[in-house]
């Protein structure tokens, strides 16, 4: 019976120690813990990593734990983001966003506002966009939204002239008006576009990759408008986590729009990456009147 007792008695005693500690251990890791609302996991590509990396460390004097997650290869961070993977996102512009929950019935939102990364023209043959030749073979990205972005940057430099009511969401070469130059125009997956800069006169090359191949945005023939509000680039979540998360979302704001990261994405990017310093509310809402969306 006395074997008992003192048995029981240690049982609790062992008890009441784990509670005690699972109790230290649960406030030691208040608002750090994937649940905290000063938490977020960020998924980014590794063309913006260092970006992140730089954020998350200025945020922990803001008490924002920022974990972030590089993707690269095939990933869909947008996908990711819908499985509940990730807190956030930031690689894309808010024509992408909305082109991506058109297309898979989604609705991540735009939680704040980052960078712009103007689409540029380049060469390896030519120096002015005025000598592009008769017949020249020009290549785009391949995919949907950047192709479309690479075709009225082509208008826009007086290359081509596309139809009246050109058509954003399924739009292609088919639907170039008037093509004075002839330009052969050729589509391969964005990555690829500075290898066949050998073999073609010009390319339009997406910032970011541009940036990873050396290629900087004032050394191009021509390039995109740094005001564009359809290719400023977010920070992409649900509209669950956003409020779920409403401080840590608030102190990121702060963070992002510091004159130190302004200065870290100017002087690491030296003019690739912009940094954009109009609210989100404001980019939502200009884009949605630009482009007739509800």
């Amino acid at each position: 019976m006395g074997k008992q007792f003192r048995h029981g008695k240690l049982l609790l005693t062992a008890f009441i120690v784990l509670a005690a500690v699972l109790v230290v251990s649960a406030c030691s890791n208040k608002g750090t813990g994937s649940g905290s609302e000063n938490f977020l996991k960020v998924g980014t590509t590794d063309i913006q990593a260092d970006l992140w990396n730089f954020i998350r460390d200025e945020a922990k004097g803001e008490g924002l734990n920022i974990e972030v997650v590089t993707l690269t290869g095939q990933v869909d961070l947008n996908q990711s983001l819908a499985d509940g993977d990730l807190d956030a996102n930031a690689f894309q512009h808010i024509a992408y966003l909305t082109s991506w929950n058109g297309i898979h019935k989604a609705s991540l939102v735009a939680a704040d506002t980052t960078i712009i990364a103007p689409l540029g023209i380049y060469s390896k043959k030519i120096q002015d966009i005025k000598d592009i030749s008769q017949g020249a073979k020009i290549a785009i990205p391949n995919d949907q939204t950047n192709l479309v972005r690479a075709l009225k940057l082509l208008e826009s430099a007086n290359l081509i002239k596309l139809k009246d009511g050109f058509d954003s969401a399924k739009g292609g070469v088919d639907q170039i008006a008037d093509n004075p130059h002839k330009l052969d125009i050729l589509t391969a997956q964005s990555g690829m576009l500075p290898r066949v800069l050998e073999d073609v006169e010009a390319a339009i090359i997406n910032n970011g990759v541009a940036l990873q191949a050396g290629y900087k945005l004032n050394s191009s023939l021509y390039h995109e408008n740094e005001a564009d509000t359809a290719y400023i680039n977010v920070v992409a979540t649900k509209d669950t986590i956003l409020k779920d998360k409403a401080e840590a979302f608030k102190k990121l704001n702060k963070v992002l729009h510091s004159q130190k990261v302004s200065d870290y994405i100017q002087q690491r990017y030296e003019g690739n990456f912009i940094p954009v310093t109009r609210t989100v509310e404001d980019v939502v809402e200009t884009f949605k009147k630009e482009n007739g969306t509800p």
